[in-house]
């Protein structure tokens, strides 16, 4: 092999190098197809996110509290919803899936089908005021607290953008 045939083969290896190590580069620091910007993990936000789970505390001004676990997966589309109500002693328990227009309640320790429209009136009201919030005023970490116009002391906490099981939504 001549010598021109050999810096051209190097000269080739070279180049295959360069381009290799611009890719995994790319790919693995830079956004590329990592998406997160260092090692391949997205970071979700509740703005960002496609399952949101948070607990609220909700204290009326005459200091009765009520306790709620809000869990939402698929929020950008076809948002299915559980709300769990603690009271009393007894977890009460809604599914509601917003595509169809279904409901499910467990009030005592069953489920039944319930009214849509009664049930998204009042769990995802209230579900889409505190997403809300939390996507304006949130800082990300911890937990976040607020009174609302009616002089409700509003804790929101456990906040989660994690994925959840779909046996989260299902009733039987």
């Amino acid at each position: 092999m001549n010598s021109k045939t050999m810096y051209i083969l190097v000269a080739a290896l070279v180049i295959v190098i360069v381009v290799a190590g611009i890719g995994i580069y790319l790919y693995m620091g830079t956004g590329g197809g990592g998406g997160g910007g260092g090692g391949g993990e997205n970071t979700y936000t509740v703005s960002n996110a496609t399952s949101v789970q948070y607990s609220v505390n909700f204290t009326d001004p005459d200091g009765v509290t009520g306790i709620y676990k809000f869990s939402g997966k698929d929020i950008t589309g076809n948002l299915t919803l559980r709300v769990d109500i603690e009271g009393g002693g007894t977890t009460y328990s809604y599914i509601m899936n917003s595509t169809a227009e279904m409901s499910w309640a467990n009030l005592d320790g069953t489920w039944a089908e319930s009214d849509f429209a009664t049930d998204w009136a009042s769990w995802g009201t209230q579900w889409t005021t505190y997403l809300d919030k939390l996507k304006n005023n949130w800082s990300g970490t911890g937990d976040y607290s607020y009174t609302d116009a009616d002089g409700n002391a509003i804790l929101i906490y456990n906040i989660s953008t994690s994925s959840l099981p779909d046996s989260l939504f299902q009733h039987s």
